[in-house]
């Protein structure tokens, strides 16, 4: 039996390794300044003052017409209908006028959205053996020279990638499991069957909320899962217009922190998104406040309990409805893997 270590990307997304040089800096005006993060307080008023991101709608305005321009020139994925994608990775051919449904084509199954630019290939792979961790760190180099490849065979910008994620597919096998009489798997070693690269994607510098490229491969030449959703962007109407702050919402947003909080100390991050707006409309945007409440580890008599955070939206638009919930759907928050030593 395997004991699959998962580690998560951070769901709130608000990496800034990788992104344009003025995001990088710590008084990033898109996102909560660095001071701020990691703070707990019952003060919810003033987490929220800490956590907001200091643009104002002026420069909001600006940043975006920046992204409109930015996806005046955006082009589509290099793949455009399921035959394509069949070629592209070398599938066996079997309906592919079925876009949009899971196709099995024998040692693969993969579905393609072309509107979405979502595409999702998963190869039924039986004859990968995990190796010793220290083996596979002399892999890692070509694993990730593959998957940069691929990213950019696939018509991926570089300057659209914000953040890039490697992490290690990790497994132990338990002998208890397979052989009864075993007294512990204790001295087991944590063994290494693959790596996964996740890309997320800015535009005009601004993160594009759901959109990424995750590659996992077993080793530099044999993929074992490629899955993206990278859409052609486009704002919607009136989102370059008539845009409201985040300091707007300051009243609103710790009205929901106390409600929801009653009296637990959290940390409150935020950060200025591109939020799509129906998934009947792919590739549509809004700039968006993502806000994320993480509450304090609690003490009790057993240990620590440390409930599940909140994560929506607010957009930032004027006459706006004052809150969107997290969907939950299709994203890059979760993640097979740990971080490289």
């Amino acid at each position: 039996m395997k004991t699959r270590y998962i580690a998560s990307l951070l769901v709130l997304a608000f990496a800034t390794a990788g992104a344009p040089a003025w995001a990088q800096s710590p008084d990033n005006p898109l996102g909560t300044p660095a001071a701020a993060v990691g703070k707990f307080s019952r003060n919810y008023a003033e987490a929220v003052r800490m956590a907001l991101p200091p643009i104002d709608s002026a420069e909001l305005a600006r940043v975006m017409e920046r992204v409109r321009a930015a996806t005046a020139n955006e082009k589509p994925l290099a793949i455009t209908n399921s035959a394509e994608l069949e070629k592209f990775f070398s599938l066996r051919s079997r309906d592919p006028d079925k876009s949009g449904d899971f196709v099995d084509a024998g040692d693969a199954v993969y579905k393609f959205e072309p509107k979405a630019g979502r595409i999702y290939v998963a190869w039924r792979m039986t004859d990968v053996k995990p190796v010793a961790r220290s083996t596979f760190t002399r892999r890692i180099k070509s694993i990730r020279a593959s998957h940069d490849a691929l990213a950019q065979k696939l018509g991926i910008p570089a300057e659209q990638v914000m953040f890039t994620d490697f992490r290690e597919i990790l497994t132990k096998t338990d002998p208890r499991a397979a052989t009864p009489t075993a007294a512990t798997a204790a001295g087991t070693p944590i063994m290494a069957e693959g790596g996964t690269t996740t890309l997320l994607r800015a535009v005009g510098g601004v993160l594009v909320e759901g959109s990424y490229l995750r590659v996992s491969s077993a080793d530099a030449k044999r993929m074992s899962l490629v899955k993206a959703t990278w859409p052609r962007v486009q704002l919607a109407d009136g989102a370059g217009r008539a845009l409201r702050a985040p300091k707007d919402m300051l009243d609103d947003v710790t009205k929901r922190i106390a409600n929801d909080s009653r009296g637990v100390p959290v940390s409150v991050r935020m950060a200025v998104v591109l939020r799509p707006v129906d998934p009947d409309k792919p590739g549509v945007y809004v700039p968006s406040l993502k806000i994320g409440v993480e509450p304090q580890a609690i003490k009790t008599a057993d240990g620590y309990r440390t409930d599940a955070g909140q994560v929506y939206y607010s957009d930032l638009l004027q006459d706006s409805p004052p809150f969107v919930d997290a969907s939950g759907g299709d994203s890059a928050g979760a993640d097979k893997g740990t971080a490289p030593n």
